[in-house]
């Protein structure tokens, strides 16, 4: 305990040091201290209060409209879908854990803890407190916008009560969800076995079998949730789970004993490198992605071999090998396509209100498959060597995208198909999921070629979808929706084969 202290300074030290640059950008002078310069931070502090309390006031209405919009059938339906989320959830923050280690130190941790006599407990039980208290945070405003959502069908006076339980239940399963990943991390550390061992991080994924054959022992923790959200979860269960948490954070504490602190410097040189960045690591979103995906390539013996080939199949073999190579871009385009079609369905067929249109349209905007434009964003960036390349940008662009973009549609049509819709219906969706997964994969693309990327693909991706939605809603005709889509693909074309 006499250690904490310590970390706690070492912590404080580095947000002050982050807090003064944000606080400069606002206009904070540090180095004259004013009494007017202290009024400026409270001046401030309570701007971020009005901001705060407006975007809540606007989450929150939004929410309830949209929820009074959902009919008691679909309420039952995604009540038996959220624990499946919740699990998936679970099970994200466990193979993480397994993969990497939690705790995860700065250059300037490692120069200041790992070679010191500081117990290995104290960083461990501050990184974790200091994990949690971050993902409780965002977690419960996230679990109580999805309280007013699912508790609006019910009644319109019911949504203050819902918040506040739902807030309330946050804190234990949170809690409890990372505290049991936390001790998975931690082994790492004090076991050298479990580090290892290239396939331990698959055992959470058993979870989904079980979960399947024994519902009630698996799915517990977001049931729980729900029924304290309705007020049906009775009251001993809360302070048992929260009780059973503290329990394993007193467990954690005693196994970070034997952690290894040079075993945790090895694994956290990538975050490391990642913070040390700073601003740039977030204004470039790819960045850290890049990073992690390169650090682990050069730690691994390449897989396969590029096949011989001429013209544009060997700008398509070599796509495919740097697929083949990280296939987990393939199965990230696999799963976005099936769940955003299975959204878009969901949409019309509940006939949602225009809101939740344009909220699918930015969700595809800012959160489109991570691994659709890979390869080409890697071509766009070697400019030198692309001047040798015989190709315009839209034969380039093809070659790039088409093994992912195959993986995008068949997902998508696979959702589409297990709707059970009428032969025509079917038929009309799998002419038009391949033209619109092209027309998403074009207004990326055409967002790297600008400078403004993301101001590009909020556009691009705004005016083409939106303008395939006005035309199918508003004139009533799919066909002259898929004359719209056609035509944006011409004009996406275009951009992409002038800008490269």
């Amino acid at each position: 305990m006499r250690d904490i202290p310590a970390i706690l300074w070492l912590r404080w030290r580095q947000f002050r040091d982050g807090a003064v640059y944000w606080l400069r950008v606002l206009g904070y002078q540090p180095n004259e201290k004013s009494l007017s310069q202290n009024l400026y931070v409270l001046y401030l502090f309570g701007i971020g209060l009005l901001w705060f309390g407006a975007m809540w006031t606007f989450t929150h209405d939004l929410a309830s409209s949209l929820g009074s919009f959902l009919p008691l059938t679909s309420l039952a339906e995604l009540l038996q879908l959220l624990p499946i989320i919740g699990l998936a959830v679970q099970v994200y923050v466990f193979v993480n854990a397994l993969r990497s280690t939690p705790l995860k130190l700065s250059f300037a941790d490692m120069a200041y803890l790992a070679g010191s006599p500081i117990s290995p407990t104290a960083p461990v039980i501050v990184g974790f407190v200091r994990q949690v208290l971050v993902r409780l945070l965002l977690i419960s405003l996230g679990l109580a916008v999805l309280a007013i959502f699912l508790i609006r069908p019910l009644g319109t006076n019911l949504g203050t009560e819902a918040v506040f339980r739902s807030i309330l239940a946050t804190v234990p399963f949170v809690l409890f969800t990372w505290v049991m990943a936390w001790m998975l991390g931690v082994l790492r550390l004090v076991f050298p076995t479990v580090g290892r061992s290239p396939f331990v991080w698959l055992l959470p994924l058993l979870l989904f079998p079980l979960a399947y054959l024994f519902p009630d022992l698996i799915l517990w923790p977001t049931r729980a949730f729900l029924l304290n959200v309705y007020g049906l979860l009775p009251a001993w269960v809360l302070p048992f789970v929260l009780l059973f948490s503290l329990v394993m954070v007193y467990v954690l504490a005693r196994l970070s004993e034997g952690v290894n602190m040079v075993k945790a410097t090895d694994e956290s040189i990538i975050y490391a490198r990642i913070q040390a960045l700073g601003l740039l690591a977030w204004r470039q979103a790819d960045l850290q992605f890049r990073i992690r995906l390169q650090s682990r390539q050069a730690a691994r013996k390449p897989l396969l071999s590029l096949a011989k080939a001429e013209g544009l199949w060997m700008l398509v073999t070599r796509a495919g090998l740097s697929y083949v190579r990280h296939p987990i871009m393939l199965l990230l385009s696999l799963v976005w396509g099936a769940l955003m079609t299975y959204i878009a369905v969901a949409i019309v067929i509940n006939q949602l209100p225009v809101q939740v249109w344009i909220g699918w349209v930015l969700v595809a905007s800012f959160v489109p498959p991570s691994g659709l434009l890979y390869v080409f964003r890697v071509d766009l960036e070697e400019r030198f060597l692309r001047q040798f390349l015989p190709f315009d940008g839209f034969q380039l662009f093809i070659a790039d995208v088409l093994l992912p973009l195959i993986f995008l549609v068949t997902g998508a049509i696979g959702a589409w198909w297990l709707q059970g819709f009428p032969a025509q219906i079917t038929l009309l969706g799998i002419m038009m999921i391949p033209i619109l997964s092209l027309m998403l994969a074009l207004c990326g693309a055409v967002a790297l070629t600008n400078k403004r990327v993301l101001q590009t693909r909020l556009l691009a991706t705004g005016a083409s979808f939106g303008a395939v939605i006005l035309a199918g809603v508003g004139l009533g005709s799919p066909f002259v929706a898929l004359a719209v889509a056609l035509f944006a693909l011409l004009i996406l074309s275009g951009l992409v084969s002038n800008n490269t």
